[in-house]
Order: C-alpha cells, then structure tokens, then sequence
C-alpha cells in the first residue's frame, strides 16, 4: 500500500503479457484524499521513485471499482502522452482484463465490493509504504 495524497493498493509483477514490468493501482473504497485518477502523475512518479528503483519503464494499469462509463469493476491501461520521459497528459484504455493475461490473474486480487484498506490490511500483510518526502509531511519542522 503507499501513501501519496492518496491511500492506494499497489500490485507489481515483474512482466506482464507483452514483457513489460507493469503495475495496477487500485482505488479503494475508503480512500481519504485524492482519487488515483487525480493523482495519478503524483503516484507513478512515487512509484518509480519508491518501488522501481527510479526506473521510469513500466506499463501502468488502474482498477476503480466503479468505473466509467457503466459504473462497474473497470481496469484502465494508462497511455502516457506528454513529453517523453515524463508522467504527464494520462490517457485511460479500458481494458478487459480476460485479453491481458497479466490482469485476469489479478482480478481475483482486487475487490468488487468492500475495496478498502482497512480490509486488506486484515486479510493480507502488506507493506505501507508513505511516499511522502519527510519535509511534506505535517511533522516535519
């Protein structure tokens, strides 16, 4: 789980169906700030820096229990398409997860209904990771 304005589940997988490492944030039901949508330059960004040892190649996918345009369980393959190099200008594929290999397995890892962290954090042993610089944070003096 990583902390940005956001609470968000992060899954990694070192390749998915087209070799590539992938990652799919989901947003969760009790999220208190930001939506993964809204945040999501922020949150690839803090991937890359916390998770992906800076390495900025990796295709990204977004889960939203509700999602456009039928509000259902949508997956979402992000298509950056701002200047190379840089998270910036997000464009959202939606994604069947049965034509992607990668997703139909982990389809089974995210939740249709009671999609939260306090969930997850009872059923499964994840890492929190705040990705927050310590200067950000509101303790810091």
């Amino acid at each position: 789980m990583l902390f940005i304005d956001a609470t968000v589940e992060v899954m990694l997988v070192t390749a998915n169906a087209r070799g590539a490492r992938a990652v799919l944030v989901g947003e969760l039901d009790d999220n208190p700030g930001t939506t993964v949508t809204n945040a999501l330059e922020g949150l690839a960004e803090s991937v890359r820096r916390e998770l992906l040892d800076g390495d900025p190649n990796f295709e990204l996918y977004e889960f939203v229990p509700k999602g456009l345009p039928k509000l259902q369980p949508t997956f979402y393959r992000i298509e950056w398409r701002g200047e190379p190099g840089h998270f910036s200008m997000p464009e959202w594929q939606v994604v069947d997860p049965g034509s992607d290999p990668w997703l139909r397995d982990l389809r089974s890892e995210v939740m249709e209904k009671g999609y939260t962290a306090q969930t997850l954090i009872a059923e499964r042993k994840l890492e929190v990771i705040d990705s927050r610089r310590r200067d950000d944070l509101p303790i810091a003096s």
